[in-house]
C-alpha cells in the first residue's frame, strides 16, 4: 500500500471515530482543563441550549464546579423536569476530559417513590434487619421502637418467606396496618408494602356489633341492596317455628341470674348455629322461646323451605343430649326438655314500626297457629301442622296424631310428628317426672349391657326401695 492510501485510509478511520459520538443518543462533551466547551454531540447540543450555552462557552456552572474539584467523579444535574448524570473522563496528554451524560429520570423517580409514598414502605435485608423507611414507615419504626439495623418482627419477614399472597395484619400503636412483603432474591431484600386499615377495622368492628342484632339473611339483604330500610310488608307463604323449654320458670327460680344467663346463652347459642345451618331467618328470642321462619328474604321454593325448617328442628333435638350433659356438669338436676311447632301458610312479613325504629318480622293468624302448636306439643315433640305435613311427607317421616282446637281457628287443626329423616330409624325421646328414655337405633352394639340398664331401670320402678 501507498503513503497516499495509507494517509487516505487513517483519515477515514479518523472520520469514523470523530463521528462516533455524534451518534450517541447519550450526551457526550469534550472540554478543556479550562472548562471551555470544545464538541457537544447533538444529544448534548440540546443541553446546552437548554443552559443557553454556545459552541466554545464555558460548561455549565454545576459542573464546572464539580470538575474542578475531581475530573473523575461523577456528577448528577438537573436539567428542566429531567435528571442526567454525568462522567468526567479526563485525558490529561491531550489536555481535555470527556464528559458522558445518562439521562437517569426514570431511574431517580423510581428511587424517589418510596418516598413519596404516603402509605409505609420498608425495606429490610435477607436476615430481617431494617435498611430502609420511608417518611410513613418511620413512624412504624417507631411505634415498635426500632432503628436501621434493628431486626423487623420475625412474623413479618416469615411471611414474606411462606406467601407473598397473603396480607398480614399487625397492630402498630394504637392501630393497625396490613403488610404485604414481597422477597427481592436480586437484592438480597424483602420490601415491605403497608397500608393503614384501622378505620376499616372499626367499622368492621361496629358492623360486627351491629350484626348480633339482626339474622344473618336480613342483615345481608340490607346490606345487599336487596331489603329496603323503611316500613314495606307483604304476603308471603312462610313456614314458621316456635320452640321453648319446658318449666322454664321453675329454672328460673332455682338458679342465680349470672348462671342462668350462661346455660341459656350456651342453649340459644347452638340453637341459633343450626338455625343458621338450615338458612332460617331468626326473628326473636323472648326469654327462652325462639321464633324462627323459611321463606323470607330469601326463600327456595314453598316445599324446600317446609323440609329445611323441619330438618332444623329435628338437629336442634338431637343436639339438646350434649347441653344437657354440659348442664348436668354444671350440678343442674333439672331436665331439659324442649316443644317444637312448625306451620306453614301465608304471612305478613316485612319491616314494621315506624319511622325511627323498625322491626323485621311476620304477623298473621299462620304465625299464632305455629305458636299454638308449639305450646300443645309433649316435651321434645315436634309437632307439625296438616300445611306443613304434606309439604313434608316425602322426606321427613311423621307420625299422625290427633286434632288440637286452636283460638281463632273455625277448625280444628289436624296435627303430626315429625320423627326424623325418611332413611333415619326412629328415635326413642321421652321424659316425665323423674324418668328419662333416650334410645338411638343408630348406634348398636353391646345389646346386652343396655338390656341390663332397661332391666335395672325397670325393677326400681316397680320397687322403689330396690337398691
Amino acid at each position: 500500500m501507498s503513503n497516499a492510501e495509507t494517509l487516505e485510509s487513517l483519515k477515514r478511520r479518523l472520520a469514523r471515530l470523530e463521528s462516533f459520538p455524534d451518534q450517541n443518543p447519550n450526551p457526550v462533551l469534550k472540554v478543556s482543563t479550562a472548562g471551555e466547551v470544545l464538541y457537544a454531540n447533538p444529544a448534548a447540543a440540546e443541553l446546552q441550549a437548554h443552559w443557553q450555552r454556545d459552541h466554545g462557552s464555558d460548561l455549565h456552572p454545576d459542573l464546572r464546579a464539580e470538575a474542578e474539584a475531581d475530573w473523575r467523579q461523577v456528577v448528577e444535574v438537573d436539567v428542566g423536569s429531567g435528571c442526567y448524570t454525568f462522567h468526567m473522563v479526563p485525558v490529561p496528554e491531550s489536555g481535555f476530559a470527556n464528559v458522558y451524560g445518562t439521562d437517569v429520570t426514570a431511574l431517580r423517580a423510581i428511587r424517589k417513590f418510596p418516598d413519596q409514598n404516603p402509605n409505609p414502605v420498608l425495606k429490610a435485608d435477607l436476615s430481617g434487619a431494617l435498611s430502609y423507611a420511608n417518611e410513613a414507615g418511620a413512624s412504624i419504626a417507631r411505634a415498635w421502637d426500632l432503628k436501621m439495623g434493628d431486626p423487623l418482627p420475625a412474623i413479618l419477614i416469615e411471611s414474606g418467606r411462606v406467601d407473598q399472597q397473603e396480607a398480614l395484619e399487625l397492630e402498630v400503636g394504637e392501630g393497625i396496618f396490613s403488610f404485604h412483603v414481597v422477597e427481592v432474591p436480586e437484592f438480597e431484600c424483602f420490601n415491605i408494602y403497608g397500608t393503614d386499615i384501622s378505620a376499616r377495622k372499626a367499622k368492621e368492628e361496629v358492623m360486627t356489633k351491629l350484626a348480633k342484632y339482626f339474622s344473618r339473611q336480613v342483615y345481608d339483604s340490607i346490606f345487599a341492596g336487596d331489603l329496603e330500610v323503611k316500613v314495606q310488608t307483604e304476603r308471603k307463604r312462610l313456614t314458621v317455628f316456635f320452640s321453648d323449654i319446658k318449666s322454664f320458670t321453675e329454672l328460673t327460680e332455682r338458679l342465680e341470674p349470672e348462671v342462668l344467663t350462661e346455660l341459656l346463652t350456651d342453649y340459644l347459642s347452638v340453637m341459633t348455629e343450626i338455625a343458621v345451618k338450615h338458612g332460617g331467618t331468626v326473628d326473636k328470642y323472648i326469654g327462652d322461646a325462639i321464633m324462627v321462619f323459611f321463606g323470607d328474604p330469601v326463600s327456595r321454593g314453598h316445599q324446600e323451605d317446609a323440609v329445611a325448617c323441619v330438618c332444623m328442628a329435628l338437629e336442634m333435638r338431637a343436639a339438646l343430649g350434649d347441653i344437657r350433659a354440659r348442664w348436668q356438669k354444671r350440678g343442674l338436676s333439672l331436665p331439659l326438655d324442649v316443644r317444637m311447632g312448625v306451620h306453614t301458610g301465608v304471612c305478613t312479613v316485612g319491616n314494621f314500626g315506624s319511622r325511627d325504629r323498625l322491626d323485621y318480622t311476620t304477623v298473621g293468624n299462620n304465625v299464632n297457629l305455629a305458636s299454638r302448636l308449639e305450646t300443645s306439643a309433649e316435651a321434645n315433640q315436634i309437632l307439625i301442622s296438616h300445611d306443613t305435613y304434606l309439604l313434608v311427607r316425602e322426606a321427613i317421616r311423621c307420625r299422625e296424631l290427633g286434632e288440637i282446637e286452636v283460638k281463632n281457628m273455625k277448625h280444628p287443626i289436624q296435627t303430626y310428628e315429625a320423627l326424623g329423616h325418611g332413611s333415619e330409624a326412629e328415635l326413642l325421646d321421652a321424659a316425665l317426672d323423674g324418668f328419662r328414655v333416650y334410645v338411638d337405633p343408630s348406634h348398636g352394639g353391646d345389646v346386652a349391657a343396655k338390656r341390663a340398664v332397661l332391666e335395672r331401670a325397670l325393677a326400681l320402678l316397680e320397687d322403689p326401695q330396690e337398691r
